[in-house]
């Protein structure tokens, strides 16, 4: 849920700059009850390779999913991830 609140808040703000208007994230992160720094961490957060890797297999799975017009199900995805590597 945070990480929901924190994509507002970015978009909100880059909207704000490309229609010309200062924007105060501090006033609104405090409206929504979030951290600054917790934000900032959030906005210069690197992933590490494990959270690429995750996201790579899910990519894999949901490509597979839509493959098989979403009629495989975990046991036959899982042979095919295994079948590709």
């Amino acid at each position: 849920m945070t990480e929901a609140i924190y994509l507002e808040v970015t978009e909100k703000t880059e909207a704000a700059k490309k229609a010309g208007r200062r924007v105060s994230v501090s006033g609104m992160l405090k409206f929504l009850g979030v951290s600054r720094s917790g934000y900032l961490a959030w906005l210069h957060h690197v992933p590490s390779d494990t959270e690429k890797r995750r996201e790579a297999v899910k990519a894999k799975i949901q490509d597979i999913y839509d493959d098989s017009k979403q009629n495989y199900g975990a046991p036959k995805i899982t042979v095919e991830l295994r079948k590709t590597g």
